[in-house]
């Protein structure tokens, strides 16, 4: 009997035993093996142990329109370190800059501006280009992040940018006095730390930012916890993770002293009435 007259189960059965590398020589034998072998429900074993396959722990795939085999090659050429290299873009000054992909745009920090470039559909290059300019911040672009609507950024001038992404539209959040070293936002909720030693929450709902961490130190890094569902409307005691340090966020007196550290205290603020020209942003 032939391989590919084998019950189907039986097959699966089989190739869960095999390694990317035989999966992909079993595939070159003839044109059945090769449809069959290239199945995701095949790959879907090896992708849980690769980085970043788009399976996650619970098996769930998040990139179910790009074959898994494909997934799983990008993976292993990622971890050998093999790779075409060429550069996209370059200055003339050395920079290291802040970049994201948000779909076929390419999101990239250049000094005081952050600018957006379309990827080609056709060779995966981007656009010489870019298609849309964000800026008004008088220092460097420190960080940067996406949300559906906005793009927030904070920059060595110590201000925080907030830019509208469906119209031509930027609030400015002022709060720190010394460089934004690190933002988070989610669900109208927006986490800045800065050089100036304080970390702060802000609304969308709020031109001023709702509380204030003190700290000991410069922070370097900020999270908004991913178990947060209704970042607008908190109340409750909210954990932040900051720079390896977790502050806990609620009523003065629902903390536990001995569990927080000191640099981790809350001084809560009075929400200002909303300004217009916040509502202009938000709506």
């Amino acid at each position: 009997m032939l391989l590919s007259q084998l019950p189907e189960d039986v097959l699966y059965h089989i190739l869960s035993h095999l390694d990317y590398k035989s999966l992909s020589r079993l595939s070159q034998v003839c044109k059945t093996i090769y449809h069959f072998v290239n199945r995701d429900v095949v790959w879907r074993k090896i992708a849980k142990e690769f980085l970043n396959t788009g399976i996650t722990r619970n098996g769930t795939d998040i990139y179910p329109s790009i074959p898994l085999k494909e997934r799983v090659k990008i993976a292993q050429n990622w971890y050998d370190g093999v790779c075409k290299r060429a550069i996209p873009l370059k200055w003339k000054t050395k920079l290291l800059p802040w970049l994201q992909l948000d779909g076929n745009v390419l999101f990239l920090s250049h000094a005081a501006d952050i600018r957006a470039y379309r990827l080609r559909p056709d060779s995966g290059r981007l656009q010489r280009n870019p298609f849309e300019i964000y800026s008004g911040h008088k220092g460097d672009v420190c960080r940067f992040v996406l949300t559906d609507s906005h793009l927030i950024s904070g920059g060595s001038d110590g201000r925080i940018l907030v830019h509208s992404r469906r119209r031509d539209k930027t609030l400015e959040l002022s709060g720190h006095n010394q460089e934004v070293n690190c933002l988070d936002s989610k669900n109208g909720l927006i986490v800045s730390g800065s050089r100036d030693q304080t970390t702060r929450i802000w609304s969308l709902t709020s031109s001023c930012p709702r509380d204030t961490i003190p700290m000991y130190d410069r922070v370097w890094s900020v999270a908004i916890s991913p178990t947060l569902r209704d970042c607008e409307n908190a109340t409750t005691e909210r954990i932040l993770e900051l720079g390896g340090r977790q502050a806990r966020l609620g009523p003065v007196e629902s903390i536990n002293p001995p569990q927080v550290a000191p640099c981790a205290q809350v001084t809560p603020i009075m929400t200002p009435p909303l300004t217009s020209s916040l509502q202009d942003i938000v709506l």
